[in-house]
């Protein structure tokens, strides 16, 4: 509780990170923004109840965590949106457009392999490479063991690996 000292501040300091997160998960900006509000709100109201166990930090993803599994709980079906609202392809810097598209086209692919993996899979993917969360932090933030969060994030990696591999060769049959 050391770098907050108001409910403003805590917004501040996790808002960007919290919503990121719930981006990745969802792909839908309002969306994320919504469920990065429901988690703060929720946050706020249970604010007492906080005992110091575990990081701030980590007591938000795992709120967020439990946000969205709500949500998509909620939904009756997992609704795709075109890669073109996902990514946009504005330049923050000068870069060569051929780059820009190529790099977007990666990072399409990557996100859409990604969340073709089984649910707990993208979880561990997402929080461990995207957020950069420990394995500890990850651990509290799902409910699992340690040698959990290890093995499924390894075998994530595996199961996105082949999935890499096989549109690799498909592209290179055509």
């Amino acid at each position: 509780m050391s770098n907050w000292r108001t409910l403003e501040d805590l917004y501040a300091l996790y808002y960007e990170e919290i919503f990121r997160y719930l981006y990745q998960r969802t792909k839908q900006k309002e969306l994320a923004q919504d469920l990065t509000q429901d988690t703060f709100l929720k946050a706020f109201n249970g604010l007492a109840s906080f005992k110091g166990k575990s990081s701030v930090r980590t007591w938000l993803y795992t709120i967020a965590h439990h946000t969205f599994i709500n949500w998509y709980r909620r939904e009756t079906k997992y609704s795709q949106h075109p890669i073109e609202e996902t990514f946009s392809l504005e330049q923050k810097t000068y870069k060569n457009p051929e780059d820009v598209v190529t790099t977007k086209a990666g990072q399409a692919q990557l996100l859409a392999a990604i969340h073709s993996l089984k649910e707990d899979y993208q979880t561990v993917l997402i929080l461990r490479e995207y957020q950069e969360l420990s394995y500890e932090e990850i651990g509290e933030i799902v409910g699992w063991k340690l040698s959990k969060v290890k093995t499924n994030l390894h075998r994530a990696k595996l199961e996105l690996r082949k999935h890499l591999c096989r549109l690799k060769d498909d592209t290179n049959e055509v």
